[in-house]
This record gives C-alpha cells, structure tokens and sequence, in this order.
C-alpha cells in the first residue's frame, strides 16, 4: 500500500473545507441582512459537513496507520503529516503529500479568519441586541442627564412594556 490512500483523505478533506469556507463567506452576507431563517439553513448545512470532515479525518488516520505499519513500525501513535512525509522515499509521492497538506492548511487558515470575523459579527449584533433593549427598558429616573439632580425622584416608573398584564 502506498501513500496515496492518505493524500486521498487529505484532498476529500480539503474539499470538504472549501465546502465550509464557501458557507462562511455567505454567512457574513446572512449576519449582516440579518436574517436568521438563512442563518439557520447554512448552520445546518455546516453541521453536515462537519460529520463528513470528521469521516473523513478518520479515514486519514487509518490510512495513516496502515502504512507506517506496513512500514514497519508497530506503533499506534497519530503521526502527523510531516512525519509520515518523512517516511515516504518516493519523491512524487512525498511532493504530493506535502502539496496536499499545504494546501489544506491554508484553506484551514482561511476558515479560521472567517470564523473570527464571524464571531465577532454575531458579537456585535449581540451587543447591539443587549444595547436596544437596554434602551427600551430604562426608566427615565435612571438616567441622571435629563433631570437635575436635586429634583426629587418620582416613584412612578415608566417603561415601553406593560407588565401588568
């Protein structure tokens, strides 16, 4: 057995994170229009593809197992990339290992700076959330810039929500 079982799952990897990464990138889009109906449909398509990425690590591993055992080695360690690249003694096969783990590597770079600037999206949206109902739940007593204060406080409370329903 070669190696070629192993750069086969880290090109179904990479797709499958081109996958996530096309989602991510529509997802900006979503937060920004707001619409949370669409936001759900992509979470939902990315949790599939998530269950598909962890398939396919999976497969990686075992692939990666079954050749340094047949390498000889009878360890049942993880090996990363690099070191089953240090394994291999055929140049093409060693160059399109190393490709494949370039290029997954960068799309993980990738995603990962869409999902900061994701969270951070969905953190300003919640800021935004929490700061409007601040808003609409404050009483006018508690702000000290629209009355003078010496003047008495009045006990009556007011707020945009009935809560004597």
């Amino acid at each position: 057995m070669s190696i070629q079982r192993v750069i086969t799952a880290l090109d179904t990897l990479r797709v499958l994170h081109e996958q996530l990464l096309e989602i991510a990138e529509q997802k900006k889009g979503v937060i920004t229009r707001n619409d949370v109906q669409a936001l759900a449909s992509l979470t939902s398509k990315e949790n599939r593809i998530l269950k598909l990425v962890t398939e396919a690590d999976d497969e990686r591993v075992a692939a990666s197992l079954a050749f340094v055992q047949e390498k000889g080695i009878r360890s049942n360690l993880r090996l990363t990339v690099s070191e089953l690249s240090r394994l291999v003694f055929q140049p093409e096969e060693r160059l399109q290992l190393q490709e494949a783990q370039r290029s997954l590597n960068g799309l993980l770079n990738r995603l990962k700076e869409e999902n900061n600037f994701i969270r951070e999206l969905l953190q300003q949206s919640l800021d935004f959330v929490d700061y409007s109902l601040n808003i609409m739940t404050s009483r006018p007593e508690d702000e000290s810039l629209y009355r003078h204060p010496q003047q008495p406080q009045s006990k009556i409370g007011r707020s945009m929500f009935d809560t004597r329903a």
